[in-house]
């Protein structure tokens, strides 16, 4: 019989492996042009509220966007708007707050800038 420990390991490893490789099959699918990185002031440490804070900020980032393209193109049916792909992670110090990353396809060119995104993410 194996130790609890000794298990409990091999199920964290398996996962990992998993969730890697649905980030490669999920990145296989997108044109990913940024990685951002953010860190909550709030010190989120329950993930149902992170949850809602992200979908909030999706609901924002869409409508920006969405403002943000070229209107000069008439007739092109619906927008395209760009992929994102939200993950999450907890401190690795011990705290349990989360941050995210985001991997985000390229945005109209209004936005599509190291400044305009600094600006959009403050």
């Amino acid at each position: 019989m194996k130790p609890i420990q000794q298990e409990d390991r091999q199920r964290a490893q398996q996962l990992k492996r998993k969730i890697k490789r649905l980030i490669h099959d999920q990145l296989q699918s997108i044109n990913p042009c940024w990685l951002i990185s953010f860190h909550y002031r709030d010190h989120h440490s329950k993930e149902d509220e992170l949850l809602q804070d992200v979908a909030d900020l999706k609901r924002k980032l869409h409508r920006i966007i969405f403002q943000s393209r070229d209107k000069t193109i008439k007739g092109a049916g619906e927008y395209p708007y760009p992929r994102m792909l939200f993950f999450h992670e907890t401190s690795h110090q011990g705290t349990g707050q989360f941050h995210t990353h985001l991997i985000l396809e390229k945005l109209p060119q209004s936005l599509n800038t190291q400044v305009e995104m600094e600006t959009l993410f403050h």
